[in-house]
């Protein structure tokens, strides 16, 4: 019951998304250049290694740690939160951006990326789910998602969105290990990958911005953080 319930999510969420697409083409130049400014951000290095070393420190303990705490961790209703988080949580945040701004190209094309590396990822590491279903454990893309959701709004929206996002986004990847779906090591590097990737393409969106505005632009902020910019 509760697959099919998170089936039929999956499919009304997506078509959520994709209808939000609708009319916007993603760009693979935009995602080549957002993962490129990714990988030269000092910040954005520091959490993924730091994501990383931590995956690596937490293995050697993951399968006794899964052992003890799978099934334990959460109230059944908030794991269920957590699950659906994960997986319509980036929708509904971009939904709330409006299609015509650069907020939405900034938030869509990392989005899009992080699928992609994700799941790049978790075929190449072919590592085996504690349930043993298949070998798609490593990382998270629950959490990887989830995070990068709560990412982008901190960058759209500021704070005030952001902090309950995270909070939502923390839950998702308890709930993955209490599902026994996902190791501790799974988790945390989902985490790192998705707010990394985040942080990355907005350093990129930003220098855009900046360019719009020394050529000419104007740039209009307001307590949210959304930002217009225009040619002269």
């Amino acid at each position: 019951m509760k697959k099919s319930l998170l089936l039929i999510h999956f499919i009304i969420s997506t078509t959520f998304f994709y209808s939000s697409l609708e009319g916007y083409q993603i760009s693979m130049n935009n995602i080549q250049t957002g993962i490129s400014s990714t990988l030269n951000d000092d910040q954005s290095r520091i959490i993924l290694l730091s994501g990383f070393l931590g995956a690596v420190l937490t293995k050697k303990y993951e399968r006794k740690f899964q052992q003890n705490y799978n099934g334990n961790l959460l109230n059944p209703h908030f794991a269920q939160l957590g699950d659906y988080w994960g997986i319509a949580g980036q929708f509904i945040i971009l939904s709330s951006i409006d299609r015509k701004s650069d907020q939405f190209r900034y938030a869509s094309n990392a989005m899009v990326a992080n699928g992609l590396i994700t799941y790049s990822i978790k075929y190449i590491t072919s590592k085996m789910r504690p349930d043993m279903s298949n070998r798609r454990s490593f990382p998270s893309g629950h959490t990887s998602a989830s995070f990068i959701a709560a990412t982008v709004a901190h960058k759209v929206y500021g704070r005030q969105i952001s902090s309950p996002a995270f909070l939502l986004a923390g839950l998702t990847g308890i709930s993955r290990i209490h599902d026994n779906k996902h190791y501790l090591s799974d988790v945390i590097f989902g985490a790192a990958l998705g707010i990394t990737i985040g942080l990355g393409f907005s350093k990129e969106f930003q220098t855009e911005r900046m360019q719009k505005i020394d050529d000419g632009g104007i740039l209009i902020k307001n307590s949210y953080s959304i930002n217009v910019s225009w040619p002269l």
